[in-house]
């Protein structure tokens, strides 16, 4: 891990994944890390991350952007990975940020990168404490997560005059099939991962002090009855805050949305600075 901006691979448990980081000269006691969404949304929202991460950079924090193991640039394919997989990554890492100095972690969390953040939360002991975290447009319940990822599969099938259901994808894969989705292998093991992550309510009172910031954007004028439930959960286990955004959907649009606001609230957040 050089100074300035590097993308490299790195080595964890016998594999390698893909990680990028934004590295300033001066090496800052706090790193932030990414939890990406998954699959698509990971590629439209790979520029709000680099943006952030050079905000970041500017107010003199160092950041690390990973690709999971099997999806990105990383090595393997999906059917290779799991979520428990996922979570173990994350913990060697972070291990590998105390290793190089870093005093402590802010996270960030992205569409199903919350679902990874709450589970690994739930179930390790991090080597470094935790400061802040943030989330962007969360998943909270991996069902819902993988009721909108079936859809793509649901959505193409009918495209080509063909019907499916989430039960019958569900159904193939128990068989031992593997189901491409949105060009990714998906298997059995991979979807049973998936529903055993852990959700917020197993979440321990470790972290009813950490201060953390939801920021969802949307075009509604007022706050979603989904999103007021969530933050309901996530007051109880966090110094939890909520703001919601003007604008259309950066996660799922045809073409690369920006969000200024998106970028200048999260740099205020994580650095207390002024973007």
């Amino acid at each position: 891990m050089a100074n300035s901006m590097e993308s490299t691979f790195i080595t964890l448990a016998e594999h390698s994944i893909y990680l990028r980081c934004r590295l300033n000269a001066k090496q800052s006691p706090t790193a932030t890390l990414f939890l990406s969404p998954f699959a698509e949304e990971m590629n439209k929202s790979r520029h709000l991350s680099a943006q952030l991460m050079n905000a970041l950079f500017q107010q003199g924090q160092d950041s690390f952007l990973p690709d999971p193991f099997g999806t990105g640039d990383s090595s393997a394919d999906l059917d290779s990975a799991s979520a428990a997989l996922w979570r173990q990554d994350l913990l060697l890492l972070i291990q590998l940020l105390k290793d190089r100095g870093y005093q402590s972690l802010n996270l960030l969390a992205s569409r199903y990168g919350a679902l990874q953040l709450i589970d690994l939360l739930a179930t390790e002991a991090l080597p470094l404490p935790v400061n802040k975290i943030l989330l962007w447009q969360p998943y909270l319940q991996s069902s819902t997560f993988l009721q909108q990822f079936f859809r793509l599969k649901i959505a193409e099938q009918m495209a080509t005059g063909n019907k499916t259901t989430q039960k019958e994808l569900e159904y193939q894969l128990s068989t031992g099939e593997v189901v491409e989705i949105a060009g990714y292998p998906i298997t059995q093991n991979f979807v049973s991962s998936i529903y055993a992550l852990k959700d917020v309510t197993a979440l321990p009172a470790l972290y009813q002090q950490t201060p953390l910031l939801w920021l969802e954007t949307s075009m509604l004028p007022n706050i979603s009855p989904v999103c007021e439930k969530g933050m309901g959960l996530l007051s109880q286990y966090f110094a939890a805050e909520f703001a919601q955004l003007q604008g259309p959907a950066w996660w799922n649009a045809t073409e690369l949305v920006q969000s200024p606001e998106l970028i200048a609230r999260s740099v205020e957040f994580l650095t207390g600075k002024t973007a």
